[in-house]
């Protein structure tokens, strides 16, 4: 049915583009001239006009799309723009505008120009297409970017041009899409959705009983529309709808245990139209993360999944857990580049930390000072006796000394930190607390991002210096050992984004908890 009413509208499109173009006088010579002239290109309301002028350019300024011999190339293109929701792009961000589009408009094409831009305008349009299937149509939302960097791994118009002379159009949008392995599973999640929500009488559900039974009407209606059970199943025992909904829970990043937990209640309660925005959003972000693995490792931080991963090229070469920010003290969003690795950290305590969490207790005991392996440093960088300082006369907004944790097994950094350069402070690093490693919520830090396998990271940053992280794990916790700082031999950029759905290491697409409640706008 589909390819019935494609093939109708671009039959339309042509005889109502074709019957002028038919007479049209439309020379190399006349559209070098037309795309050259400034006022004439500005009347075509498009928005890539240098990458326009580039394509034109590489094709010795011929047609593309018009007149009739063009068809394959214009029927290849609108099918494959018709596909744009499912991969989780808006189709209609890709309309021609151009001045006639079926055969009662005919008369409207009265002129050469208007056939140029006709065929301008469609090559604008497919520009932004094959542009957004390589990179996405929305860069994640990063509260600092030090990276600065252009996409730009794929000529768009160059290939356009090679595929369109090549007659094999048809293969740019598959050759051009992204190869990340989330990139595919969260494709086919978008199909399944919209598949389900333009069902025949589709209403979305919400479940008000915690009851796990298949009288439970609306969860067994929330888990065929989440594709958890089939229609078909009639044979839902409690037992196989508790496995069942497992399943869900695993889907949302919750503890599997199979019971209806308000948490579990909420997560299914969020209409599937809001989850299809959330993959789509998210299969975006990743086409763009895609463009900046080629040749080069690239560390990413998930905060809502608390979770890092390290990709090159297509390649997941590194995973591990992570600890982030509270919601109280979120960690930022942010875009950098690591440039040094520090073994035996200090931890210089954050002066809010410092004064609204470490300053009640030293008042009470200036030897938590001593127990906690801190050293109170002066304005002048001197280690100060904390029996010396009246603590009950300093205050949040009198407190002239820097807490300083020195190295050793209690040291909040553990044994190695991960430097980059941000506005807000935060850096990658190691921890003593690796039993929060076990919880799946693990949202504790002030800001900063606790690794679970730091070493295993410093080995891929220091490649030509192995023996530096042999050293430390041989070596180990080391008391008021002097920080040993070594420069990063693969400057590996570092994305810390928050992205609402991922994949599992068995491919099961993911979604996370708006921790920080950054996507209420998803909602509406």
């Amino acid at each position: 049915m589909k390819r019935r009413i494609l093939e109708k509208v671009v039959a339309l499109l042509l005889a109502g583009l074709w019957s002028f173009a038919a007479f049209s006088q439309i020379t190399p010579e006349r559209l070098r001239q037309f795309i050259s002239d400034t006022k004439l290109i500005d009347k075509t309301g498009i928005r890539h006009t240098s990458l326009v002028k580039e394509f034109y350019t590489r094709l010795n300024y011929q047609t593309a799309w018009l007149p009739e011999e063009n068809q394959p190339n214009l029927t290849i293109f609108i099918r494959a723009k018709t596909l744009s929701g499912e991969l989780g792009l808006t189709e209609k961000d890709y309309q021609f505008n151009y001045p006639a589009c079926n055969s009662s408009d005919t008369a409207r094409l009265q002129n050469s120009n208007d056939s140029l831009t006709a065929d301008i305008r469609m090559t604008d349009a497919a520009i932004h297409f094959y542009n957004d299937i390589a990179y996405g149509n929305t860069k994640p939302a990063l509260e600092y970017d030090g990276l600065k960097q252009k996409q730009g791994y794929r000529d768009i118009p160059a290939l356009l041009t090679e595929y369109i002379s090549g007659k094999k159009l048809h293969l740019l949008m598959p050759d051009l899409s992204p190869a990340l392995p989330e990139i595919k599973a969260i494709e086919n999640k978008i199909q399944r959705f919209r598949k389900t929500l333009s069902e025949p009488g589709f209403k979305e559900v919400v479940i008000s009983s915690g009851k796990i039974s298949k009288t439970n009407i609306p969860l067994v209606s929330k888990l065929h529309q989440l594709g958890i059970i089939y229609t078909g199943n009639k044979d839902l025992s409690d037992s196989l709808l508790k496995q069942q909904l497992k399943e869900v829970q695993r889907q949302f990043n919750l503890q599997a245990d199979g019971i209806l937990r308000s948490n579990t209640l909420r997560n299914l309660n969020i209409p599937l139209s809001v989850r299809l925005k959330q993959l789509n959003l998210s299969v975006n972000y990743y086409r763009w993360l895609y463009s900046l693995t080629q040749n080069r490792a690239v560390i990413v931080v998930n905060i809502p999944a608390a979770f890092l991963k390290v990709y090159r090229n297509k390649e997941i070469i590194l995973a591990m857990l992570m600890i982030m920010g509270k919601k109280s003290t979120p960690t930022p969003t942010l875009a950098s580049v690591v440039n040094e690795v520090i073994l035996y950290p200090y931890w210089h305590v954050p002066y809010s930390i410092a004064t609204k969490e470490l300053l009640p207790s030293i008042r009470k005991n200036p030897g938590y000072i001593n127990s906690g392996n801190f050293q109170v440093l002066n304005s002048a960088g001197n280690i100060v006796n904390p029996y010396s300082v009246n603590w009950y006369a300093l205050s949040k907004d009198s407190f002239p000394y820097t807490i300083r944790q020195s190295t050793g097994c209690d040291n909040s950094l553990g044994l190695l930190k991960l430097n980059f350069v941000n506005p807000f402070g935060v850096y990658l690093h190691d921890t003593p607390a690796k039993s929060l490693f076990k919880l799946n919520k693990r949202f504790f830090s002030h800001g900063c991002m606790r690794m679970e396998k730091p070493n295993e990271l410093g080995h891929l940053i220091l490649r030509n210096n192995p023996i530096a992280i042999d050293t430390l794990e041989q070596k180990g916790c080391l008391r008021n050992q002097s920080p040993i700082t070594v420069h990063a031999d693969e400057h590996m950029p570092v994305i810390v984004w928050y992205n609402p759905a991922g994949m599992d290491s068995t491919g099961r697409v993911v979604f996370y908890e708006d921790v920080y409640e950054k996507f209420a706008w998803i909602k509406k």
